[in-house]
């Protein structure tokens, strides 16, 4: 039989429920604005029922605040971490192609080619009208040296992009770590209170507006699994595990950092020193396991950094090794590749690292065989091929017994995305297309002496002097290491320091005419004259249909991450709407809420009231 204060028990468990659910909607409406606060509600279940004596059913005891739950929607969660990446990686791409843009649109503007164009072009006119003027010489020669300085301005200011590019990867990476150890102390506290059957759900929004921040930077994916007390039963904690690109960044027991890696080795002609390589860092502070910057699946902001950082348009050196054995300089390996590699396009660094069969191996010089008429390149060998040692500070010499015959080999990664390096290859395919052709004109005639012309288009070493690219037209191979068009680069474009320093060292005149007393003539300054407007030297017409082609596909890129950019933001947005219509607090339905608590708390009380008055009569009145 039921106690005669039941009743009481009964409403005091009423006015407990209805006073945690008007805690709980003062508590949702104070977070109506809390960035990342998800709604609350309190959960009530009818208390254990009580059987009658003598008669049938059950008698009701109240209500039992069972929790106070989250309104969370994790599949919405997934959605917007997925599409949040994707929008850091557009977003990112877009900043940086647009800069890029940038540097080329300066090329057509009134001060760029067009404009040095113009002048080069007058320049050569007033030199075929008066070629024995040593003013009209030097002034050629400046208005060429003008023309080719622009190249060098463009190249480095890639250059410039390509290290702001890097830096920001190790700022963030620096975020990536700083936000994996919040995650990692939020864990701590939330087991820490949830262990005690307490309730952590601030904490928990706090832990998912880090994962929310996470998921820009890097595509990220989460885990709770219900961690089991030694009897078998739910704890009440959880292990909550995150992952970044698919890899454990942190759970409750552990939170790994990463770090960046400056290369030793170049892996682009073109590169700036020093591009970082990510690595799990170790217990000791040096790096672990590899984490694959180029993967195809990597996205967010960091994905978007490397894909302009390391760009090559999937036109990485990739081959496979034909012989390997010693030679004079140590050992080697022969290589093909499937790709047509010309000596103007070809972005494969002088010396570095190449892979061969899944083995890292470094070589300090390679040679190119080529085909002197299609200028495509039949083979290449990588000399002096060496390993790291196990401690990982020196190198061994390599044994080329291990590199069997057909194995794949590579040097970089494709990264399919006109970066940094495709911008840099095309500039340099430019200069060394052109420069070959004028060269050639050169060589043919004489200068002011009637001595055979120099190379009027060269590339500075690294002590100012003009490289000797004399006797290379005809040539059927190449060394990286020494002097050829293969040097020759956007960078270090310029006009060859003897013509500059002498007028009469411009080409102007044909040998034969000269030869012939025609002193005046002026034969291959007119086919230098033409080859500013000839459409044979370049696939894509005359050499500005090439600069104006590649400013196209680069404006076009840029048009793409623009619109994907703006399209990923609106998805993301969407989303997000989505998510916050089922977990955000909404100030009519609490305001709803708050009068149905307050009705129900209020006839508790009325309950609690009518009840005190029969107890008062019954035991006061009665004296039972």
């Amino acid at each position: 039989m039921p106690s005669t204060f039941l009743g009481l028990n009964t409403t005091r468990s009423g006015l407990n429920y209805y006073q945690a659910s008007l805690n709980t909607t003062a508590h949702n409406i104070s977070n109506a604005e809390t960035k990342g606060y998800s709604r609350q509600e309190v959960i009530g279940k009818a208390s254990s029922a009580l059987r009658l004596n003598n008669s049938a059913g059950m008698q009701g005891t109240g209500v039992s605040v069972t929790d106070i739950k989250q309104i969370r929607n994790s599949y919405y969660d997934v959605k917007y971490w997925n599409s949040n990446a994707l929008g850091g990686e557009y977003s990112t791409k877009y900043d940086y192609t647009y800069e890029i843009e940038t540097y080329f649109n300066e090329m057509n503007s009134k001060t760029g080619y067009t404009s040095l164009l113009t002048e080069l072009q007058n320049a050569m006119k007033d030199l075929a009208d008066n070629p024995s003027s040593a003013t009209t010489r030097v002034q050629y020669a400046n208005d060429f040296k003008s023309y080719t300085e622009l190249f060098n301005e463009i190249s480095n200011n890639l250059q410039i992009t390509q290290r702001s590019l890097n830096d920001e990867i190790s700022v963030r990476v620096g975020e990536i770590n700083s936000i994996a150890k919040e995650l990692f102390t939020l864990n701590d506290q939330i087991n820490n209170i949830e262990l005690r059957s307490g309730n952590a759900n601030d904490l928990r929004d706090q832990r998912m507006v880090l994962v929310d921040k996470l998921s820009e930077l890097v595509n990220v994916s989460t885990e709770e699994i219900p961690i089991l007390a030694e009897d078998g039963h739910d704890s009440g904690a959880t292990r909550f595990v995150v992952r970044i690109n698919g890899e454990m960044l942190l759970d409750d027991l552990q939170c790994r950092q990463l770090m960046v890696v400056p290369r030793d080795e170049k892996v682009n002609e073109t590169d700036i020193d020093g591009l970082y390589e990510l690595a799990w860092k170790n217990a000791d502070g040096t790096p672990g396991d590899e984490f694959d910057i180029v993967s195809s699946s990597l996205t967010g902001k960091l994905a978007g950094l490397v894909a302009v950082r390391d760009g090559n348009n999937n036109n990485g050196f990739v081959g496979k090794s034909t012989a390997s054995g010693f030679n004079a300089e140590g050992p080697y390996v022969t290589m093909t590749t499937d790709k047509a590699f010309t000596l103007n396009t070809l972005n494969v660094a002088d010396e570095g690292k190449i892979t061969i069969g899944g083995k890292d191996y470094y070589y300090d010089n390679f040679t190119a065989e080529y085909d002197n008429t299609t200028g495509e390149i039949t083979g290449y060998t990588f000399q002096n091929l060496q390993v790291l040692a196990a401690d990982g500070t020196t190198r061994v010499a390599a044994n080329p017994a291990d590199i069997n015959t057909g194995v794949t080999a590579r040097v970089g990664k494709n990264v399919d995305f006109q970066g940094v390096p495709y911008c840099m290859s095309k500039l340099n395919e430019f200069v060394r297309t052109f420069s070959r052709y004028i060269n050639d004109l050169c060589s043919s005639g004489v200068d002011a002496d009637g001595k055979q012309g120099l190379d009027m288009l060269n590339a500075l070493n690294v002590d100012g002097k003009s490289m000797d690219l004399s006797g290379t037209t005809g040539n059927t191979s190449f060394q990286s290491k020494k002097a050829s068009y293969y040097r020759l680069t956007a960078l270090n474009w310029s006009i060859h320091d003897d013509v500059m320093k002498d007028p009469n060292k411009v080409v102007v005149s044909d040998k034969r005419a000269i030869e012939q007393g025609n002193v005046e003539d002026c034969a291959i300054l007119h086919k230098i004259q033409d080859s500013l407007i000839n459409t044979d030297i370049f696939k894509q017409g005359s050499p500005s249909q090439y600069l104006e082609s590649l400013i196209s596909n680069i404006g076009v890129q840029t048009k793409k991450c623009k619109i994907s950019s703006q399209h990923q933001d609106n998805i993301v947005y969407s989303i997000n709407q989505q998510r916050l219509s089922e977990s955000s607090v909404d100030s009519n339905e609490e305001a709803s809420n708050l009068i149905i608590q307050q009705n129900g708390y209020n006839l508790s009380c009325k309950v609690m009231s009518v009840l005190d008055e029969i107890y008062d009569k019954l035991i006061n009145g009665t004296g039972v």
